[in-house]
């Protein structure tokens, strides 16, 4: 009996870990599709803390290490769906729900990462219920295309059960031990990146959701002021872990936050601008989530050679995503190959002797996410600029990437915006390959 509650929680946290950035996404998205301040804020608020969250945490003098930390996760998570429910009568309370299930999504995935290597070098892995595992993917699918009032409400009671029966997961892990060089103080430098990338994303999403142009400007002052605080930081944090990363694992992982970005961010916008608000299920989701389930069973199949193969993967997706035909099986390639590699990068972080083993995965999502958050403001500077140049307006921008049907207009802009996009990461990419290669043969 016990075994099977086991089961089922290893299951339970195998779905929430893989879904909690995409799904409670979808849905607080939908519900601020109305574009009013009470729908748009959730979905903002969720969207800000599951991208800043790490910083938080790594900032904050904590003694929290990952076993608490995954702990916190899943209460963050049980309450954010209870919010989530009764926010469907009450609906000042989603905000509560955006809260915390954006912290859920900033810390589960890396302190579960990092939990499952303990359970694997203590013999404490359990077994996981491919069926169950289906099961209640097919139904959250089934929820997202449900009317409004019916999927948010479903939505979160079904992942509310999930967060509660995800707890069993952890009931054989007595002894979860951290030493104490394993343990971080206070950053004021984490502190300070946290509130000015926490502002910044949050005009950003606000902007856009809302129409504000003024939010947006502010946006782009704001980003400047980042990039000097970074150049700063850099100068001043030798000392911190990152910087005992290998120089090729810190660009790789960075890369990694850029194609995250990319993937999930830039593709859905230019799903909405070139075939519509209403295609975006079909044309993006679908293939996204199906690409994260079939990754594990590609990542078994080509086993050492993970880091070559998905590198080659995603560039073949990036050069497929600028034929417009194929966007849709681009999007399928470019988020198999993406959870590929990811995998092979935690992997890689799990061995980085010269880091604080609890702390290993925590720094890597700290530099992907730093990656993720640069990538997102260049690219957004970029796509205004395109619209400038087009003698258009901001908030004509804004009504592009949303509206149900697309424009001539739309479409040109996406094709545009598209190119430099991809450009920008084929090059990272087939640069990294070419630097790679050369290095191989002058050793």
């Amino acid at each position: 009996m016990k075994q099977n509650i086991q089961s089922i929680g290893n299951t339970m946290l195998s779905i929430i870990s893989s879904t909690v950035v995409v799904l409670p996404f979808m849905i607080f998205l939908k519900w601020g599709s109305s574009h009013t301040v009470v729908a748009v804020l959730p979905f903002v608020i969720f969207y800000t803390f599951r991208t800043t969250g790490i910083f938080f945490i790594r900032g904050i003098g904590t003694k929290i290490n990952s076993y608490i930390l995954l702990k916190i996760a899943i209460y963050c998570g049980l309450l954010g769906s209870l919010f989530g429910v009764v926010g469907v009568a009450f609906s000042e309370l989603e905000l509560f729900s955006g809260l915390f299930l954006g912290l859920s999504a900033a810390w589960l995935p890396m302190a579960n990462n990092t939990i499952n290597y303990y359970k694997f070098e203590n013999h404490l892995t359990g077994s996981k219920n491919i069926g169950i595992t289906v099961l209640f993917l097919t139904f959250l699918g089934i929820v997202l295309m449900l009317p409004d009032n019916y999927s948010f409400a479903i939505f979160f009671a079904i992942y509310g059960l999930m967060y509660f029966l995800s707890l069993s997961s952890l009931m054989n892990i007595k002894n979860y031990e951290v030493q104490v060089h394993d343990l971080e103080g206070y950053s004021y430098q984490y502190i300070i990146l946290f509130f000015v990338s926490f502002i910044l994303v949050f005009l950003l999403r606000s902007s856009r959701l809302l129409l504000n142009t003024l939010q947006f400007d502010y946006f782009v002052y704001g980003t400047f002021f980042l990039v000097l605080c970074m150049l700063i930081w850099s100068m001043f944090s030798s000392h911190r872990p990152q910087r005992r990363v290998p120089s090729d694992l810190r660009y790789l992982t960075t890369l990694n936050g850029a194609l995250g970005n990319y993937l999930f961010l830039f593709s859905s916008l230019y799903a909405a601008g070139y075939y519509g608000h209403s295609q975006l299920f079909v044309r993006f989701y679908l293939p996204y989530i199906l690409g994260i389930v079939i990754a594990p069973i590609i990542s078994g199949l080509i086993g050492k050679e993970s880091k070559k193969m998905s590198l080659i993967g995603m560039t073949g997706g990036l050069i497929l995503v600028l034929i417009t035909p194929f966007f849709t099986s681009s999007v399928l390639i470019l988020s198999t190959f993406k959870s590929v590699f990811n995998g092979w990068l935690t992997n890689a972080y799990r061995h980085q002797d010269e880091l604080p083993k609890d702390k290993r995965i925590w720094v890597k999502y700290t530099i992907q996410s730093m990656g993720s958050i640069v990538h997102q403001f260049v690219l957004m500077i970029i796509g205004s600029l395109l619209v400038l140049d087009n003698q258009s307006s901001i908030k004509t921008f804004f009504v592009m990437t949303s509206q149900k049907i697309p424009t001539v207009e739309s479409r040109a802009l996406m094709n545009n915006w598209n190119g430099i996009a991809t450009g920008i990461l084929l090059i990272a990419l087939i640069g990294y390959g070419l630097v790679s290669t050369i290095n191989r043969h002058n050793v």
